[in-house]
């Protein structure tokens, strides 16, 4: 358990932050909100004509999850999502980031294949019930769930008709449930999806870099559709939740760790935010990785640049960078070439991820200099949480840490917003414990308990007591 002595002093500076300097317009503007996504929590894994995903694929294969637990169930939020809906209403919760599934909406995963009505119908009665309750709903096109039939028919996200795919699957999303939904997301986390997607070292060689440039060219050609045939309908705004840890140089006067800093950061975040905000790779990549780096033709530059309406990350740790020992760029992280240091102090999640909450503050304020300062526009915090040991009931239920880890890093997101960082939304995750990938139902995230089974019961922890005090406390501000 984590040191709870400074709590109080922190809570006080969180809610001081807010009364001397926030209390005009952009107080009122913050929104805080909570995540899930659906391969995470849904369950329903076949059912209502839903195809394998390719976690569904990987969950059903001995070895690769290490408590080799599936999300065939889950939070069985399928069923349940009237019950997750009621929760979130009960402790005062008005913002909710959910996702779709793709291979449940389109079994075939393909352009031109025929569109699963059921799926349609389920997602509408949900977001239709979110609305009834007063809750806006961010809804994410694809959360780490590519169909599997995209990659045995084909090579997945490195097939160069994998933005054509997508993006008629997030036409029909559009046209289908675009009345309820007033903010998008193309994909999560574009970094992951790339760089885990490469088991072998000969494959990070180019495969991490051919599936970032599909993905850029996916997401741009979505939010094309999106603003040209809908947005004057529904009004709405369209994104991509990037992710990105801070990076600080483990000697702040030695010139290669200072440059291995900035090298950690431009190979994760702006290696998707400067074709975004920009039209073209960073310049270091370019140079670093040479031609095994795809480039962009002229119209895919002028159909990137500025495809988003708000910029959105998650963010979890941060890590001190000294220069790496690779010789030769032969892969992905030879090219990135850094060594991650922990500081002696910090703390440790389940996942073993570095407790870092300065960290928040000066990603914000990086992100605002390099991309938000010349191209205006809110930046939102799209996930951040914690995983923590939950042994029984009685641990998750007074999750003190959880309770913790949120408030010292928005207390580190507000001493952004104090200078001058337009942060605006804040989304933890998660509201459920979930399917946590590769380490499958065993590390749990969520405010809200999850006592996994055939009929899964939902307890809630502390946390989201504290959450929703907190949303009440800045209403009375």
């Amino acid at each position: 358990t984590w040191d709870m002595r400074n709590m109080g002093r922190i809570s006080f500076i969180f809610l001081f932050a807010f009364a001397i300097g926030l209390c005009d317009k952009t107080l009122y503007d913050f929104q805080f909100g909570i995540a899930t996504s659906a391969m995470q929590i849904e369950g329903a894994w076949l059912e209502d004509g839903k195809t394998m995903t390719v976690w569904d694929v990987i969950s059903h294969t001995l070895g690769y999850v290490v408590d080799n637990t599936t999300s065939d169930i889950a939070a069985d939020s399928y069923h349940r999502f009237r019950e997750d809906i009621a929760l979130m209403r009960e402790y005062g919760i008005r913002h909710y980031r959910l996702s779709v599934q793709w291979a449940r909406i389109l079994p075939n995963g393909v352009a031109g294949s025929a569109i699963n009505y059921k799926a349609i119908s389920h997602y509408r009665a949900f977001l239709l019930a979110l609305k009834e309750a007063n809750i806006v709903a961010y809804v994410n096109l694809f959360h780490n769930d590519i169909p599997a039939i995209l990659a045995i028919n084909g090579t997945g996200k490195m097939d160069e008709e994998f933005p054509m795919h997508f993006a008629y699957y997030a036409d029909i999303c559009f046209k289908l449930l675009g009345d309820l939904v007033p903010v998008w997301f193309t994909f999560d986390e574009p970094w992951c999806q790339s760089v885990y997607e490469s088991s072998q070292p000969y494959e990070a060689n180019t495969k991490p870099y051919k599936i970032a440039h599909n993905i850029l060219l996916a997401h741009s050609e979505a939010v094309y559709i999106y603003r040209e045939k809908y947005m004057h309908l529904y009004h709405g705004k369209i994104g991509v939740n990037l992710i990105a840890e801070m990076a600080w140089p483990v000697n702040d006067t030695n010139q290669e760790d200072i440059e291995a800093a900035e090298r950690n950061l431009v190979f994760q975040l702006g290696w998707f935010a400067d074709p975004i905000f920009f039209g073209d790779y960073p310049e270091l990549m370019k140079k670093i990785v040479g031609s095994r780096l795809p480039e962009f033709t002229e119209r895919q530059k002028e159909m990137i640049k500025g495809s988003v309406d708000f910029f959105a990350v998650n963010h979890y740790f941060s890590y001190l960078i000294k220069q790496g020992k690779s010789k030769a760029n032969t892969t992905y992280w030879h090219d990135v070439n850094v060594t991650k240091i922990d500081k002696k102090e910090w703390k440790h999640t389940d996942m073993d991820w570095p407790v870092a909450p300065e960290g928040m503050q000066d990603l914000l304020l990086y992100i605002h200099n390099k991309w938000v300062k010349t191209n205006p526009m809110e930046i939102w915090v799209t996930e951040n949480g914690v995983a923590v040991s939950e042994q029984n009931i009685s641990a998750a239920v007074h999750d003190a840490d959880r309770i913790y880890f949120t408030q010292v890093y928005l207390d580190h997101l507000m001493m952004a917003k104090a200078k001058g960082v337009p942060v605006t939304k804040y989304f933890a995750w998660s509201l459920l414990d979930n399917f946590e990938w590769g380490c499958g139902l065993a590390k749990r995230f969520g405010m809200v308990r999850i006592e996994y089974g055939q009929s899964p019961k939902r307890i809630p922890k502390s946390s989201i007591l504290w959450y929703s005090h907190l949303l009440l406390s800045l209403i009375h501000l």
